[in-house]
C-alpha cells in the first residue's frame, strides 16, 4: 500500500508540474486502452510538448492481467494494479494528420492470483505482488478531429515485461506487443 501511494504521489507531482501550460508549448490531455494479449491498460495521459516535434508522455492507470494460459509457470494468472508511463515522442506530420514513434518505461504495482495443476483434479493456488518494469516501443498515427482541439490516434507497441520484485511465486514475464487506441485534447 505505501509503494502504491508513494507512486500516486510521485505521479501527480509530475502532472501538476507539466500540466501548466506554456504560451510556448502545447499541452495535451487525454485517455487512451491499451490491449495486449494478456490484458488491458485504461490510463490518462498527458502529454507536454517540448517543441513543435517532440513531447513527453506520461500515463497513469489501471493495468488488468489475464494471462489466461500464456504463462509457463501457473495454469492461470489473473489480477491487477496500478502503475503509469514516462515516455518520450517524436512527431512527424503526414497528410492531415503526423506520424509519432516513442520510447516509453512503465512501471506496474501487480497482484496476480494464479492457479496451477498438481496432479488429476487436485491443484494449488496463490497470490503473488509485482513490481514490473516495462520498457517498449510505439509506433502510430494521430488525425486531428474537424472543427475541435482533438485528435484521435492508434498505436503499436513492442517492449518487454520484467519483474524486478515478486513477494510470493514465480509469476509470467516475458515480451509484449500491444495497441492502443488515443484521444487527446489540447488545452
Amino acid at each position: 500500500m505505501k509503494i502504491k501511494l508513494a507512486f500516486l504521489i510521485t505521479a501527480l507531482s509530475f502532472i501538476g508540474v507539466f500540466a501548466q501550460n506554456d504560451s510556448d508549448n502545447r499541452t495535451d490531455l487525454g485517455l487512451s486502452i491499451q490491449v495486449y494479449p494478456a490484458g488491458l491498460i485504461p490510463t490518462l495521459n498527458l502529454e507536454k510538448y517540448l517543441n513543435e516535434n517532440t513531447s513527453l508522455l506520461f500515463r497513469a492507470g489501471l493495468n488488468i492481467v489475464d494471462r489466461q494460459d500464456f504463462s509457463d509457470f501457473n495454469d492461470t494468472e489473473e489480477g491487477t494494479g496500478y502503475g503509469g508511463t514516462v515516455g518520450y515522442r517524436k512527431h512527424y506530420p503526414a497528410g492531415k494528420g503526423k506520424f509519432i514513434a516513442g520510447l516509453n518505461l512503465d512501471v506496474w504495482s501487480l497482484s496476480i492470483d494464479w492457479t496451477d495443476t498438481v496432479g488429476g483434479d487436485a491443484f494449488i493456488s496463490g497470490s503473488t505482488y509485482t513490481l514490473v518494469v516495462q520498457p517498449w516501443l510505439e509506433g502510430g498515427y494521430f488525425l486531428p478531429i474537424k472543427n475541435t482541439k482533438s485528435q484521435i490516434g492508434l498505436t503499436l507497441g513492442f517492449g518487454r515485461e520484467i519483474n524486478v520484485i515478486v513477494n510470493g511465486d514465480e509469476v509470467e514475464q516475458g515480451f509484449i506487443a500491444s495497441a492502443s487506441l488515443q484521444w487527446l485534447f489540447s488545452l
